[in-house]
């Protein structure tokens, strides 16, 4: 399992934080991110609109494209959180994914219940701290 981008969106859909752990991040690198960002989407709302009361926000295996797979995680706010993982020859454990959707969780609650942090912007060092960590770990 090797992580590929982090994409976090509010319930509008809009990428409010988006980090790629590619080796040489390009711009055609973001774009692709964030279109997979986007179809992905679809596939969360077609769950959540099947879902029956879960109180579950693990979505799991939303789509595979190529050699990626994407993850989803839905928040009680309804903000969304993706994985891009490559997945060439390994099997992803699906325990491992989601212990890094409940770190990523528990920093962005941090961040966002912080009284000083500004209009919920997720601009913080240590936020980022600990997304570069998840990346440090998982993408090698």
């Amino acid at each position: 399992m090797k992580l590929r981008c982090i994409a976090i969106l509010n319930r509008q859909d809009i990428p409010v934080y988006m980090r790629s752990f590619d080796d040489a991040p390009s711009e055609e690198s973001t774009v692709k991110y964030q279109y997979l960002a986007h179809t992905s989407v679809d596939v969360i709302e077609e769950r959540m609109a099947n879902a029956k009361s879960s109180s579950d926000l693990y979505l799991g295996l939303l789509q595979t494209v190529g050699e990626l797979a994407i993850y989803g995680y839905v928040l009680n706010t309804g903000a969304r959180i993706l994985l891009v993982i490559s997945v060439p020859e390994s099997v992803v454990r699906s325990a491992a994914v989601r212990e890094i959707f409940q770190q990523i969780h528990a920093g962005y609650i941090a961040l966002i219940c912080n009284p000083f942090n500004e209009g919920g912007k997720l601009v913080s060092s240590k936020f980022d701290l600990i997304i570069n960590e998840l990346g440090r770990v998982h993408a090698a």
